[in-house]
């Protein structure tokens, strides 16, 4: 109890207090999570039984060695053992290991199983060079990465191969995982989203387990010894500048041990490779074509933000339509539109704007003056309300690059909230851009977009706006299907390409409708939460929904499968609140049934 403790008080002092309470969270939780696996892996076995002959790719396991236990050495080896695949080839590198117990076991395995073949390197010369020794000897179309106290789930190579078997095209796997204690305990599952290149740029979430085609990795020159520690995370970034065939098996797959010198433990075991995770990730930004500074986030080991230089300081048009409502603020009447206003033109450091204010013949006239400046530009509509034809009619007279669509119930936050917005909106992959919102009493209104069973929802809703996220989502800047247009940059060639917001949408929808299309025209949607801005939602264009947009939403996007299989959201999570929690069985037979019949 008192090493727990002690190991908790370290925590709260190396990572700060939300880790802390993190730690404590995992603790309590991972009864539920045992009983949840109960439930759901007896599934799982059910079907592998009763599935389709496997296709047959040799996948070498790449494990390099060096001064393990022999107890965890012996469990990595065995779930190799015990794969429901039999074609493989287990690759190992000894790294010059001093513990004399390594080499007889290791030897041991190479006698009783002819797929499993063990080098022993020379001299002790760090893991990417053990890797790339174990890489030497690999003879398959694909490789898998096994760290020596790890384990494989016993169906881990069967769900690859099944996979590459329906995708034959695929360069990179990842799948989910979870951690596994000295006392065999799992706990801490990480469901990951499906290929998610700016949540990758932020922290290594694709991790364990990573299957990878083998001409694919000796072509980029294998692992790196300059960033040991951080070595597949320098891999997967390099790996995605050359291919687009990236796939997700939303299951638990791998098993990380929680062991006092592993990473899996937290910062404390192995601070030296976070240091050389951002230098990895700074040589990624370095070699791309929006380069940037990479900076640690505080009392976040392992997570990062990526500040893009912005180019050339395009002009950015920032369009708010507005019915001038006021509301009582702080014990006084506020015209939301004047307080909008001020504050992005008081707080805001970015200087090349200009606003386009649309205006249903419906702002009081002292507003309107109390309003006017040099930057701004007034149109006037005397159609009835429709939020996505008075956003187009302020696109066609901005003259700006990039468009900026926020309501005028809005409150600037942050200063750099423009810049914070642009350096993603600049980039010739990324469509949308959306901010944190927050209500004003300081709870999440808006960080991302879901698709829950069919409904688009605001991930983490009404959650504290101190709260990170599941893994972090709140914290850093993450791809998900849609975000808000309460406070949407988009650079203006894509919104025309996209031709606008469909303004059959008069309400609401039109911000997700138009995600979904720039999505399936293969651009990338970004929330970041670098933009922060207050949102007293709905006062500038009312509340509910208007008969008929959800079922249109429906209807328009029927083939896609969003309505049903958001690849942000991962199957294994609750369709029931936007929270990230699990889904239990009955719920996620319920979704595979639904899926079926959506498919059919």
């Amino acid at each position: 109890m008192l090493t727990k403790l002690k190991r908790l008080l370290n925590i709260l002092k190396t990572e700060g207090f939300l880790s802390a309470v993190r730690q404590i969270w995992i603790k309590v939780s991972s009864p539920r999570y045992h009983q949840w696996l109960k439930q759901v892996e007896r599934h799982t076995a059910e079907v592998v039984i009763d599935s389709a002959p496997m296709s047959t790719p040799l996948i070498s396991i790449l494990l390099p060695v060096y001064n393990v236990e022999s107890i965890w050495l012996t469990k990595a080896i065995e779930s190799v053992l015990a794969q429901q695949y039999p074609h493989w080839q287990l690759c190992i590198a000894d790294d010059a290991s001093t513990a004399q117990a390594i080499r007889p076991l290791l030897e041991h395995y190479s006698q009783i199983d002819t797929r499993i073949e063990v080098i022993f390197c020379p001299q002790n010369r760090g893991i990417s060079a053990a890797t790339n020794a174990a890489l030497n000897i690999a003879n398959g179309e694909f490789i898998a990465l096994l760290d020596h106290d790890d384990e494989l789930a016993s169906n881990a190579l069967y769900e690859v191969s099944q996979h590459l078997k329906s995708h034959p095209d695929a360069d990179f796997i990842y799948t989910d995982e979870d951690q596994i204690t000295q006392k065999g305990t799992r706990k801490n599952p990480f469901f990951k989203p499906d290929w998610s290149l700016d949540y990758l740029h932020a922290c290594m979430y694709t991790c364990h387990l990573g299957v990878y085609r083998t001409s694919l990795i000796r072509e980029i020159g294998g692992f790196r010894s300059q960033y040991d520690g951080a070595q597949d995370w320098d891999l997967v970034l390099r790996l995605s500048e050359k291919t687009q065939q990236i796939h997700h098996i939303p299951k638990v797959l791998y098993h990380w041990r929680t062991l006092p010198t592993s990473a899996a433990s937290g910062a404390q075991a192995k601070p030296w490779a976070y240091k050389a995770a951002q230098s990895a990730l700074q040589d990624s930004i370095d070699r791309s074509p929006y380069p940037g500074t990479v900076e640690s986030l505080p009392n976040k080991p392992g997570f990062f933000r990526v500040r893009r230089h912005i180019q050339h300081s395009p002009l950015v048009s920032i369009i708010i339509p507005s019915a001038g409502t006021c509301m009582p603020l702080k014990n006084r009447q506020v015209c939301l539109l004047e307080q909008c206003l001020t504050s992005i033109r008081k707080l805001s450091t970015y200087q090349n704007l200009e606003i386009i204010l649309v205006d249903g013949y419906d702002i009081p006239n002292q507003y309107l003056q109390a309003v006017q400046g040099p930057d701004l530009k007034l149109i006037r509509c005397d159609q009835p309300f429709n939020f996505a034809q008075r956003m187009n009619l302020g696109a066609e007279a901005a003259s700006g690059e990039v468009l900026l669509m926020l309501n005028d119930d809005t409150e600037v936050i942050t200063p750099d909230w423009i810049e914070a917005m642009l350096e993603l909106a600049q980039q010739t992959e990324i469509a949308t851009v959306g901010a944190k919102l927050l209500y004003p009493n300081g709870r999440l209104q808006h960080a991302g977009v879901v698709i829950l069973a069919g409904n688009p929802s605001h991930a983490f809703h009404n959650a504290s706006g101190q709260y990170d996220g599941y893994y972090c989502s709140n914290i850093v800047n993450r791809n998900y299907l849609g975000v808000t247009g309460a406070c949407m940059m988009i650079r203006r060639s894509v919104f025309d390409e996209l031709q606008g917001f469909d303004e059959s949408f008069p309400l609401n929808y039109n911000d997700v409708d138009l995600c979904l299309r720039a999505h399936q025209a293969g651009y990338r949607n970004v929330f970041t939460p670098y933009a922060e801005l207050i949102h007293y939602e709905s006062i500038s264009r009312g509340s509910g929904l208007k008969p008929g947009e959800l079922e249109r939403l429906h209807t328009k996007f029927a083939d896609s499968g969003y309505m049903v299989d958001d690849p942000y959201y991962n199957p294994n999570l609750s369709v029931r609140k936007p929270f990230f929690q699990l889904a239990w069985p009955s719920e996620r037979r319920r979704r595979h049934k639904t899926l079926a019949s959506n498919h059919e």
